[in-house]
């Protein structure tokens, strides 16, 4: 049994802030997209399909990287704050207990398979 006494803080943030970056610039896009169907579908608009469609793609892609860049910051925060409140509790009422085992890849048994024979 392997006790986890305190996670880097800074470590964490960077986690947290790449996996809410990624986050956030899908769902734009996803949006950015939705709404490029919605209003060509229905014909809310005034002028060529190609204008509309690119303009709504460019700004879809600034909606998505001004989103992915707030998100990221707001996982970094997230992440800093969540390590230091692990640690201080961890003190206090020990960490997590995990269970590790060890596992062989199956690349490295073929590999010992091929050099045996």
């Amino acid at each position: 049994m392997k006790e986890i006494k305190s996670i880097n803080k800074k470590s964490l943030a960077k986690m947290m802030a790449l996996i809410y970056g990624l986050v956030g610039f899908f769902m734009a896009l996803v949006v950015a997209v939705l709404t490029i169907i919605n209003i060509i579908a229905r014909k809310d608009f005034q002028g060529s399909v190609i204008l509309v469609t690119s303009f709504n793609i460019g700004a879809g892609l600034l909606l998505g990287v001004l989103t992915a860049l707030l998100t990221a910051l707001i996982g970094w925060i997230i992440g800093y704050i969540m390590a230091g409140i692990y640690n201080r509790l961890a003190k206090r009422t020990g960490g997590i207990k995990i269970e590790l085992v060890e596992v062989i890849e199956k690349a490295e048994e073929k590999t010992d398979d091929t050099n045996k024979n």
